[in-house]
């Protein structure tokens, strides 16, 4: 689906494996030899453009799979499991992670009105990640931006109009008006992603849910149905695991120790801790080596 020459770039712009830095802010490239082991990510509102290979993200039993014919799209910070699942030496997975800045979407909806955000109808609220089909646009834009990586003036004049177009070809897509819905105002998917970003700033601090239902101007029950539809948790399960990814980071790529790490992310016990760690991982924290491939 991309051509050759955008392949043989990306390649060009990725020397190490893991992520690379574009020299853009919100955008990074990646790049995996072989396929990976399923590790936990915390992912922030994006896209995920695959350029070449495969990969598999988890949200506890959903599988959300794509490649170079389909993107990922989260639109709320979500505690997730990824696995590159097709990647050689030869072929090496490549793939664009492109930050979606809410402001830009906003810009954007407000020259779309015939964009209608998703319905909250009795299915409930969407969920905050999608897989979406990639348009022969978005792949010529996408090819573009790439191109424009690779030369400074273009990158610092061009990569932002191009990374917009991408936005924009994203909100034309079958799921435009799901990606819409969580930056539209006075919306309950809105609301949620409200106390998402909550979360994600205080997870280490004791959260209250009345205080959580109060940001979303929601009741208890309404706040833990909607919530569940749209991270496939409740509160504090999303609490749990947002603090136990955020321990592994620390564990993987600091020197802290177990200890260490738990009080930092909010648990007061050891012992609970490394119970909850070993029952969402499968292994103690102890055992916790190496880095994170986002």
């Amino acid at each position: 689906m991309f051509s050759t020459e955008c392949i043989h770039t990306l390649r060009q712009l990725t020397p190490n494996e893991g992520e690379n830095d574009a020299r853009h802010e919100g955008l990074m490239l990646i790049r995996s030899d072989t396929p990976t082991e399923r590790k936990a990510i915390i992912y922030q509102p994006v896209f995920y453009i695959v350029i070449q290979g495969q990969k598999q993200s988890f949200l506890g039993n959903e599988v959300f799979q794509y490649d170079p014919g389909r993107f990922l799209a989260l639109t709320v910070p979500l505690p997730m499991e990824g696995m590159v699942t097709v990647a050689t030496a030869d072929e090496p997975y490549l793939a664009i992670k492109l930050a979606v800045d809410s402001g830009t979407v906003l810009s954007l909806l407000r020259e779309l009105p015939d964009l209608e955000p998703a319905k909250e109808t009795n299915r409930g609220t969407s969920r905050g990640v999608c897989v979406c089909p990639v348009a022969a646009e978005m792949v010529a834009a996408v090819e573009r931006l790439v191109a424009s990586l690779a030369d400074d003036h273009k990158r610092r004049v061009l990569t932002p109009m191009i990374i917009r177009e991408i936005l924009f070809y994203g909100l034309q897509s079958p799921q435009g008006e799901q990606l819409a819905a969580f930056v539209t105002r006075d919306r309950h998917h809105a609301r949620i992603a409200d106390v998402l970003r909550h979360i994600q700033t205080h997870f280490s601090e004791p959260l209250d849910i009345q205080a959580l239902a109060d940001i979303a101007s929601m009741s208890q029950s309404s706040l833990h149905q909607h919530f569940k539809a749209v991270t496939n948790a409740s509160p504090l399960q999303y609490i749990k695991a947002i603090r136990l990814h955020r321990a592994q980071h620390l564990l993987s790529d600091s020197q802290l120790s177990v200890s260490e790490a738990a009080w930092e992310v909010g648990y007061q016990s050891l012992s609970q801790f490394s119970r909850e760690y070993k029952r969402l991982f499968g292994d103690v924290p102890s055992r916790v080596v190496g880095s994170v491939l986002n």
